[in-house]
């Protein structure tokens, strides 16, 4: 299929490689000009995982250009993966994508054949149908349904897994206008998938909403287990992740997303969560719960914060290791690791901080407040706190026996995620677990009774 897609950033590249890869001939199309010419040289602009080996498959089939009309001459559909970026009542704006229809458009009404508008980017419920339709037939003159289509249809990926879950996804999710444009998309992902995903075609409206609602269930998920965390650490014997294990192996659960740790982060759950409740109350429904697992995961923070200061004293130093959302990205939009950072330092502590790849953007938002090591461990050295944040395999694989004897004596060690076995620290924490550790830090057995 000759494909184009417009918007060449983390979503938009790995998703037009992924195609090309395929064996689709695809056209990238950004204004970026840096973007345009590492690619036009081969290079691959955008650090994510994978994404290199996968242009090295593609670019026999993979052109770019900066004319979004010319890529809709040339191509039968294209999929627009754009900034949507939230609004001050937590709606997402439609700013860039109407830009892009905008420009597109003229190049839509030469067309004498059929072409599919497929729209990436999440969106508020309605936008389709209120919005876009409207606008794209009233600069084309052309009627929806006829003679183009339109389709939602937005991703599930996160950022560090973006090429293995646009591959494998568990569902996709397609809402359209009309029978030949859904069946559009569901032929150019069954062509594309290496897993085999369920489908599900449904009308626009109907495919907004599912797509806000289930990234909110999700972040429910989330907030429940470390809810369930925060009591554990009250109850002495209660382990976390021996009960989101027994949860999690009940079909009507799942164990995906329900383990205790840091809360959601990143670009895409907390923003969602605010748009759906916006979209709730637009709709006339004060939301109930969308609030309080938006409170849950504030909290997380709070908890961090309480233990570290019920251990050390303001003045000393605290080294957080991970500062990125989640392992495999640099990102630190909405990252708890730089809450937390804030917050220690604006209570007078000294907080040295690590990360595999987030180092530049932490320094943007902390800038001189904190110190910053390449080396974790001397961000580790003299430390009366070690807090491991994100978890990074790189930090599970450090001598932490050369880690005990760096920090101060009796130094706190607080694990968010319970990855460290048999450390020599005698201050030492798992978040989510209410057993007493013996001095190594080993769990006590737990017994079937």
């Amino acid at each position: 299929m000759n494909i184009s897609v417009i918007g060449l950033g983390k979503l938009g590249l790995c998703t037009a490689a992924c195609f090309a890869s395929k064996g689709h001939r695809v056209i990238g199309v950004d204004t970026n000009q840096h973007v345009l010419d590492q690619l036009r040289l081969k290079q691959c602009p955008i650090d994510e995982p994978g994404l290199e080996e996968f242009l090295g498959k593609s670019w026999g089939n993979l052109t770019v250009t900066d004319n979004a009309c010319e890529a809709i001459s040339n191509s039968e559909i294209t999929l627009i993966i754009v900034p949507t970026p939230s609004r001050s009542d937590g709606k997402f704006a439609n700013k860039y994508i109407e830009n892009v229809l905008e420009s597109l458009a003229p190049a839509l009404k030469k067309k004498d054949s059929f072409h599919v508008i497929d729209v990436v980017s999440t969106i508020m419920p309605g936008s389709c149908d209120s919005r876009f339709k409207p606008l794209l037939e009233r600069i084309s003159g052309k009627p929806c349904g006829v003679d183009f289509g339109l389709v939602y249809n937005p991703e599930f990926i996160a950022l560090g897994s973006v090429i293995k879950d646009f591959l494998n996804p568990d569902m996709v999710l397609i809402g359209a206008s009309d029978k030949r444009s859904g069946d559009m998309a569901k032929e150019l992902y069954l062509s594309t998938c290496e897993s085999s995903p369920v489908i599900k075609v449904m009308s626009l409206i109907n495919a907004e909403i599912t797509k806000l609602s289930l990234n909110c269930f999700v972040t429910m998920k989330i907030s429940f287990a470390n809810e369930l965390a925060s009591i554990c650490e009250k109850v002495p014997g209660a382990d976390i992740d021996a009960i989101t294990d027994a949860l999690g192996s009940d079909t009507r659960i799942s164990s995906k997303y329900l383990k205790g740790g840091l809360g959601f982060g990143g670009p895409c759950f907390p923003r969602d969560n605010q748009a759906f409740q916006a979209f709730a109350r637009e709709s006339g429904i004060e939301p109930r719960l969308g609030p309080q697992v938006v409170a849950i995961n504030n909290c997380v923070v709070d908890r961090l914060f309480d233990i570290i200061s019920k251990n050390t004293n303001p003045g000393d130093k605290i080294a957080l290791l991970g500062l990125s959302y989640k392992s495999g990205t640099y990102i630190i939009e909405e990252s708890q690791s730089i809450m937390l950072a804030k917050s220690l330092i604006d209570s007078g502590f000294v907080v040295s901080v690590h990360d595999p790849k987030a180092m530049s953007a932490a320094k943007d938002v902390l800038g001189d407040n904190a110190v910053y090591f390449d080396d974790p461990y001397e961000c580790i050295k003299d430390a009366a706190g070690i807090i491991l944040l994100t978890n990074w395999q790189d930090y599970e694989a450090l001598d932490w026996k050369l880690a005990g004897t760096l920090a101060k004596d009796r130094a706190l060690l607080l694990d968010s995620w319970r990855v460290f076995k048999n450390i020599n620290f005698e201050e030492f924490r798992y978040l989510g677990l209410g057993i007493k550790l013996n001095f190594w830090g080993s769990r006590n057995k737990n017994y079937d009774l």
